[in-house]
């Protein structure tokens, strides 16, 4: 408990609780990808191969690359990159003429960029967590994101049934952005004092 404490009263472990909150890079949408899968017209065999293993294996590979990448370079700013680019796959995906073809493609990608976010999130939750009771901090940490997940895919349900599967894509690119912004907002006021107590630590 009081490892978790003095993570949570230092400026990167609060950084990192806050962004396990927010909807950047959640990867809500690939938990509906089946239910729209009729929008595309895609087939029950093209779900099942753009959601089932090879789905599982093109994530694994995003995972690597997200993790090679974030060890040559600020891990923030790879999380916050790799959040951009799942948004803009969306965009992409709602832009694209709803086929077949490119529901395989762009579900590819999305998974793909999933990885690239997961590995992100790791990389920046570990830096900021220290040593300390760290299966436990990390396990916390874990668990909170899966509030995010929770919460968009409510919303990217809710965005479907009212303004349709590209409103849903875009819905979720804009609520990531927001999120970027807000995290941005913060980090910069963390950074200038703005926020926190004289508790608050640089480092735990």
């Amino acid at each position: 408990m009081k490892d978790i404490w003095h993570l949570a009263c230092s400026k990167p472990g609060a950084l990192a609780l806050l962004l396990s909150l927010l909807p950047i890079g959640s990867g809500a949408a690939s938990g509906l990808w089946s239910a729209v899968a009729a929008d595309w017209n895609a087939s029950a065999n093209t779900v099942a191969l753009a959601t089932g293993v090879l789905s599982g294996i093109i994530m694994m590979v995003g995972s690597i690359a997200g993790g090679w990448m974030c060890d040559r370079m600020d891990r923030k700013n790879a999380y916050m990159l790799f959040g951009v680019m799942q948004a803009l796959c969306a965009i992409g995906m709602a832009a694209l003429p709803h086929t077949e073809h490119w529901y395989f493609v762009m579900t590819s990608l999305y998974s793909f960029v999933t990885g690239l976010t997961y590995a992100g999130y790791s990389a920046f939750v570990l830096e900021s967590m220290g040593v300390g009771a760290a299966a436990t901090k990390f396990s916390l940490y874990a668990s909170l994101s899966n509030t995010p997940i929770m919460y968009m895919t409510r919303i990217d349900g809710w965005a479907h049934g009212r303004f349709g599967p590209s409103g849903m894509l875009f819905g979720e690119a804009i609520a990531g952005a927001i999120g970027l912004v807000f995290f941005l907002l913060a980090r910069e006021s963390v950074r200038r004092g703005l926020l926190g107590t004289s508790r608050m630590r640089e480092h735990v």
